[in-house]
């Protein structure tokens, strides 16, 4: 599933910052229900932050509540702390977790392409 959009602040600048995820996994024991994954990914994003932390814990709960370890997600985000202050320039900052067999680089490619999220 991609193009989940959620916001967060940043736990080292209290500032916002924007992310929009991308989660596949592998079924195994559990198929979720499409509104699970953002569920999930607004859970996480309603504390303070960092969009590593963010794309971890997200993998974190869909691998637990799958029974998955083939996890992957992409979040591509913009922080309000350098485009405000600092350098104050937009940028994109893309951080991913690959777990299991979306570790593999032809998995990767296959999810990237489905998606529509080929930048990775």
């Amino acid at each position: 599933m991609s193009g989940i959009d959620v916001w967060s602040l940043c736990e080292h600048h209290l500032l916002p910052f924007s992310c929009r995820v991308t989660i596949g996994y592998l079924p195994r024991e559990h198929i979720l229900g499409l509104s699970k994954f953002a569920r999930v990914a607004h859970q996480h994003a309603h504390r303070l932050q960092s969009q590593e932390q963010l794309t971890q814990d997200i993998a974190d709960d869909i691998e637990k509540l799958t029974g998955s370890p083939d996890v992957a997600v992409i979040g591509r985000g913009e922080h309000l702390c350098m485009a405000m202050r600092g350098v104050r320039t937009p940028a994109t900052m893309t951080t991913a977790v690959w777990r299991g067999a979306l570790k593999d680089t032809g998995l990767r490619q296959e999810l990237t392409a489905l998606t529509g999220d080929n930048r990775h």
